[in-house]
């Protein structure tokens, strides 16, 4: 008994409708490439949502000379050329049963109706095909009742201009206007993209700033969408693909068939995306900070760190500090400086500013003969770096420049080295005099990509952010040989005196040989120093409230050897010689300042006087 594949025509018309198409406005896509297999040279999209709802659809090219073709499923009636180059399937046509159920279609003298509703409503399947004496030199689609709830007419719109952007073998019309061509290449005027173009595809992708950018590069095969490339987070374009690059789904192309070789396209698009975020660490780009976690996703830190030209300042270079401090205080007056061509720009409109106020003497002036020279390469540029001027005329920098004048690749991870962001100059200006005194470098990072590489490096390059930068120091006192003569005896009774004028229960005063040194300690660079400081002669004991002073400093000559309460004029002498010092020094036990205690001092001696 013989059994035979049998097909409801009916039921495969359902199935059609519901879940064969997976893009619902690939109906286009089919549409298009029908044009371009009868040899079109031009498509016309029409939309009547709001009159009589249809979409129609229609091309300049070859006549449908065989109606039962067209509606012949895994059959095709096209030449040899395109069956050889295209494999053609056979459904496309019915992609339009989607989104709409009466379809006309008039070619040449042939005017068909294709009432889908009232087939499967009946079970008839016979397709009416009528003969009018109307000819239409090409192919018209008229899509009735149709579905705009499902597919709205702002998509097709935007459908419709992709097919027109990147087929340019057609021009392509959207109600009468012809959508502009564009070069694969081109991309959409994102701030960081690039063009693709090689063996395996041709197109653009651009960086973003969030990982919700992912799916959003598209793919299109013989320009039509296929489909989003998926796993490829922070990125958007559009990537032109042929047979040999992925293997598409059937009938409709409108899937990549997730095997080998989308791993590998993948893999090699990922590739493209790291290489030019390292190209654009490696020029400087600086203005990269919304973008920190796409370059973070896609940038090898090991890779990239050797290859970064860092901006590297010698702390020994006086022109390198100024220059430092001079960001901060810049930062100070407007924060709105972020970068180092925001402190050029900062620096050269000063620059200018101070150019104009010469000009302006040079009119009244007769005896100058020349003005200064204009600064060259003058560009417009927004209110961020001029206050309220709104678009200020200042000379144009070069990123490159800087880079080439303070950049550097060499990292000596024999000794540390230390960074700074941009933004914390300004707060850690104060480091700056420590990384000088040790004569060490310092980087200052252009973005957090940056950043975040430096803080990668610590351990295997010894690079360290200039927090870590920490100087220790360690003040100590010896009072040695405090056995005193008369004299110095007389100066101490003195001493107390004032200590009892200021409040105190005892002399907070001592008198020896004073040896003050202090010790140095940076533990990040390994420094660990003890000196004697010759100049300290008068030192505050902290834990006794005591003021030690070094011998050496008091003036005694004229002091009486002797130790009578009664004060004479050689006393007030005493006094008034050491005045400012013991004013000085006493005050820091005191609690208040040098000048209050003068004051309370020589109030109470005048009146004792």
């Amino acid at each position: 008994m013989a059994v035979e594949l049998k097909v409801n025509v009916i039921n495969q018309l359902k199935l059609l409708r519901q879940s064969t198409f997976k893009d619902i406005y690939c109906f286009l896509d089919e549409d298009v490439q029908n044009a371009q297999r009868a040899k079109a040279t031009e498509v016309k999209v029409t939309v009547d949502r709001w009159g009589e709802g249809t979409v129609t659809i229609e091309n300049n090219g070859n006549v449908l000379t065989n109606p039962q073709a067209l509606f012949s499923i895994a059959e095709s009636d096209w030449d040899e050329e395109v069956r050889n180059s295209e494999n053609p399937f056979g459904m496309g046509f019915f992609s339009n049963i989607t989104v709409s159920n009466l379809i006309n279609v008039h070619s040449g003298n042939t005017y068909i109706t294709f009432d889908v509703e009232d087939m499967i409503s009946t079970n008839n399947t016979e397709i009416k095909v009528e003969e009018i004496d109307e000819y239409y030199d090409g192919f018209k689609l008229i899509l009735r009742n149709f579905d705009f709830d499902t597919a709205s007419d702002y998509e097709i719109q935007e459908r419709v201009e992709i097919l027109g952007k990147y087929i340019h073998e057609l021009n392509i019309f959207y109600n009468g206007e012809l959508v502009e061509e564009k070069d694969l290449t081109e991309g959409d005027g994102s701030k960081y993209q690039f063009s693709v173009d090689d063996e395996n595809c041709k197109g653009w992708i651009a960086l973003g700033n969030n990982y919700s950018w992912g799916n959003n590069v598209n793919v299109f095969y013989k320009g039509r969408l296929v489909a989003p490339l998926e796993g490829l987070p922070y990125l958007k374009g559009d990537l032109h693909v042929s047979d040999r690059t992925l293997n598409l789904t059937s009938p409709d192309r409108k899937d990549i068939i997730k095997d080998e070789k989308l791993n590998v396209f993948k893999k090699i698009i990922r590739e493209y995306v790291e290489k030019y975020c390292t190209s654009l660490l490696i020029n400087g780009e600086e203005n990269i900070d919304d973008y920190a976690s796409c370059f973070g996703y896609y940038v090898n830190k090991k890779n990239v760190k050797n290859s970064i030209r860092f901006m590297t300042f010698k702390s020994k270079s006086e022109d390198d500090i100024k220059y430092l401090k001079g960001i901060a205080i810049a930062r100070g007056e407007n924060k709105d400086i972020n970068s180092f061509t925001g402190y050029e720009i900062y620096l050269k409109k000063d620059a200018a500013k101070q150019n104009e106020q010469i000009v302006n003497e040079v009119t009244v002036n007769p005896k100058l003969q020349t003005a200064p020279e204009e600064a060259s390469g003058r560009v417009y540029h927004e209110a961020s770096y001029s206050h309220s001027d709104g678009y200020v005329e200042v000379p144009e920098i070069k990123q490159e420049d800087l880079t080439k004048k303070r950049g550097s690749l060499i990292i000596d991870s024999a000794e540390p080295t230390f960074f700074i962001g941009f933004n914390e100059v300004e707060q850690y200006e104060y480091k700056l005099n420590i990384a000088k005194h040790y004569d060490l470098k310092i980087i200052v990072s252009r973005n957090n990509v940056e950043t975040s590489i430096l803080k990668s490096m610590k351990e295997s390059d010894n690079v360290l952010h200039i927090s870590e930068l920490k100087e220790e120091v360690l003040v100590r006192g010896y009072l040695s040989n405090t056995e005193l003569s008369t004299k110095e005896n007389r100066a101490l009774m003195i001493f107390d005196m004032i200590s009892r004028i200021l409040g105190f229960d005892h002399n907070v005063f001592a008198i020896g040989d004073l040896m003050v040194t202090k010790s140095v300690s940076v533990e990040s660079i390994g420094v660990e120093e003890e000196m004697v400081e010759p100049n300290i002669v008068v030192l505050k004991d902290e834990l006794n409230d005591k003021v030690y002073v070094d011998r050496s400093i008091i003036n005694k000559n004229k002091l009486r050897n002797d130790t009578d309460a009664n004060l004479d004029i050689f006393d007030y002498q005493f006094i008034l010689a050491n005045f400012k010092e013991m004013m000085k020094q006493v005050a820091l036990v005191a609690g208040i300042s040098p000048n209050d205690c003068e004051v309370k001092v020589l109030d109470i001696l005048g009146n004792c006087a």
